[in-house]
């Protein structure tokens, strides 16, 4: 990976995705930093959650100070019940889809997305019984995508029978085909995956879906978008969170440890908190100081197999990496900041 830093710790926090627009030399970022109180993935629910997502740009071209921007929700109605995991970007229609797990319900939301004046705007949200617990996104087209739920009972319904899923690894996560052709949303399981997270469409005949709790990828043929093949998958030494594409790589971001991320994660609203804080016991600011969540961010293809890029704690809990235009971005479920590094032949800013 070679020089590496961690921008932006004080204006971010817990910017679950990231994609990159290549010709604008952007990426987009999606932060929520009332995860921290509010997690219907990993089971937190800490009430007064006052904090809610919002989306910004980081132009990685740009000097310095100028190159992380908020972007502009417009005629948005869901801001103040907007909890965001991952996120998608049509480049044909500006169309931009985020997963929102609202306390008031699983839906995607979708935006039109103008890159010049860094707005988005609001055009409809999408609910659906098959869409429960949505994770990622992969798009088809500007009306067409992909949606992994994670699992079949959400921790919202039911803690145990969630962590049964998680820990038994049963086959119960779903991939959703999703179309916004008809009048009314047309949803359907194509794929049925152990917490099925991360996914990425690597050509017009695979698709490519993370299994968080069997740390593989599953990879799927696609004779026709309405179908998926299981095909093959790849073994990881850790569990892959979210997926993307670079060339002939896929780019899989995860977790070393699963019971230290779940510690990592269920003192993040004390830890990151100077009241709580503050009121906390010493054992629990001790483990404020101590606790780690290992970063585990990788890169595979069929050629040359699987090549480690940060295995760390400097920057924990990764969930997304991204590589192109001369920089890679990793991001963290429950980091501050996100880590970007530069390839040797760019310029940095």
């Amino acid at each position: 990976m070679g020089v590496h830093e961690v921008k932006f710790s004080e204006l971010v926090r817990s910017c679950e995705d990231v994609l990159l627009i290549e010709q604008h030399h952007l990426a987009i970022l999606a932060c929520d930093g009332g995860r921290e109180r509010y997690n219907t993935v990993m089971g937190i629910f800490a009430g007064n959650v006052t904090e809610n997502a919002k989306l910004w740009v980081y132009d990685y071209e740009a000097a310095e100070k100028e190159s992380l921007k908020p972007i502009s929700l417009a005629g948005f109605p869901n801001a103040n019940d907007f909890h965001s995991l991952g996120l998608a970007f049509d480049q044909q229609t500006s169309n931009l889809f985020v997963t929102n797990h609202a306390q008031a319900g699983p839906r995607i939301e979708m935006f039109n997305l103008d890159i010049d004046s860094l707005t988005a705007r609001y055009i409809q949200t999408i609910e659906h019984p098959l869409i429960h617990g949505p994770n990622s996104i992969a798009i088809i087209d500007g009306q067409e995508f992909y949606v992994s739920n994670d699992h079949y009972v959400t921790k919202r319904q039911s803690v145990l029978v969630s962590n049964l899923e998680t820990y038994l690894g049963t086959p119960t996560g779903t991939v959703v085909h999703v179309s916004l052709k008809e009048s009314k949303v047309q949803a359907k399981v194509v794929a049925r995956v152990p917490f099925a997270n991360g996914i990425e469409i690597l050509n017009s005949s695979t698709v490519a879906v993370a299994s968080s709790s069997r740390a593989a990828v599953y990879f799927f043929d696609t004779p026709d978008p309405m179908t998926l093949k299981y095909n093959s998958k790849i073994l990881l030494p850790f569990l892959p969170d979210n997926l993307s594409g670079h060339g002939d790589k896929l780019m899989i971001a995860g977790h070393a440890h699963m019971p230290s991320l779940v510690k990592f994660t269920q003192s993040r609203h004390i830890c990151n908190n100077p009241v709580e804080y503050e009121r906390a016991d010493s054992k629990t600011k001790e483990h404020c100081e101590t606790a780690e969540a290992t970063s585990w961010a990788a890169e595979w293809s069929e050629s040359e197999g699987l090549k480690n890029l940060y295995i760390d704690t400097e920057y924990p809990s990764s969930s997304t990496v991204v590589k192109g235009g001369g920089v890679g971005i990793i991001t963290g479920l429950y980091a501050k900041g996100i880590l970007v590094w530069r390839d040797v032949n760019s310029n940095p800013s």
